[in-house]
């Protein structure tokens, strides 16, 4: 098999959640290591796998100075920080790769899942100060959208 074709069928498998798979496919003759996107792939599949997110975050960073413009990476790489249990560190990367492709159905598909906090009720103060955490308790039992 070519590399081409060894990348998209690793990828392929990433995509259907065939990680153990990706990753045998990946390593064969490491041909990810030239295609950030498939690098950012095989970065996922070594979080899932292996459970190394130190590696994978590192391969992920790789690929995403390769391919900065890429959505298909950050989606990844936040999946990964997902993984990891950083959620707010995950969903930056998220609205980060939407920045390059606002109408990305993976993206768009996982930040819908993930769910949209609303603002806090008083925006100059912090969201976990106490006014704004009873005014949002208060404002949520009663429908009420933020000020």
């Amino acid at each position: 098999m070519k590399n081409a074709e060894m990348i998209e069928r690793g990828i392929y498998l990433a995509q259907k959640g065939q990680f153990k798979e990706a990753i045998e496919v990946f390593e064969e003759d490491i041909c990810f290591t030239q295609h950030p996107v498939a690098m950012s792939y095989y970065a996922l599949c070594v979080a899932q796998v292996e459970e190394n997110y130190n590696r994978a975050v590192s391969l992920c960073l790789m690929a995403a100075q390769r391919e900065f413009y890429n959505p298909d990476i950050y989606l990844n790489f936040g999946r990964i920080f997902l993984l990891k249990g950083q959620k707010a560190l995950a969903v930056r990367l998220f609205n980060k790769g939407l920045k390059f492709d606002n109408m990305h159905n993976g993206l768009v598909r996982v930040v819908n899942k993930l769910g949209i906090r609303r603002k806090p009720f008083i925006p100059f103060l912090p969201r976990h100060n106490f006014i704004n955490k009873f005014l949002g308790k208060l404002g949520h039992r009663i429908g009420h959208k933020t000020v």
